[in-house]
């Protein structure tokens, strides 16, 4: 099993300056550090508006799912029936089967109706766990999102996984 977490960064700078310029540097690296403390926005606002908008799409399966596919399923929250609020954790596991090992180069992530890449922006914030991803303090705007996570492993079969969940 794989899971989802996000985990804040810090990092220490030294400079040599005078008591002025190092009160400046400081105020500047409490800023930084206050900014990176932040939630981490998995969606921006217009993303989550356009989407939310949208037709609703029926989609043809063009095929059953493989039952020996990677098995993908929510830790955390665990309550993601219910309306969860900002900023929220959200953990992510991966399970394969028949002895078969993730690809983690072919994960996958995509928001909403048009199913927007968003892979970049949640493994730049993610820790991956033996079991998984895990992203904390994640940040998305109000209202109800669909976010669509795929996998595959190294026998190349994908699974996938629709994750429902709504922000008050």
């Amino acid at each position: 099993m794989k899971s989802i977490f996000v985990e804040i960064n810090k990092s220490m700078v030294t400079f040599g300056y005078s008591a002025a310029g190092v009160r400046a540097i400081g105020a500047s690296l409490l800023l930084s550090c206050a900014i990176s403390a932040s939630a981490v926005d998995l969606v921006t606002p217009d993303e989550a508006n356009r989407s939310q908008q949208a037709p609703p799409v029926v989609e043809a399966q063009s095929s059953a799912p493989d039952p020996l596919a990677p098995l993908i399923a929510v830790v955390d929250p665990q309550a993601i029936g219910k309306a969860l609020k900002n900023p929220f954790r959200m953990e992510i596991d991966f399970k394969t089967s028949d002895g078969a090992r993730l690809d983690f180069s072919t994960f996958k992530a995509y928001y909403g109706a048009f199913k927007i890449d968003i892979t970049e922006r949640l493994l730049k914030e993610a820790t991956r766990t033996d079991s998984g991803l895990r992203l904390s303090n994640v940040n998305v705007p109000s209202g109800s999102h669909k976010i669509i996570l795929r996998i595959k492993d190294d026998q190349s079969r994908m699974g996938e996984r629709e994750l429902y969940f709504k922000v008050e």
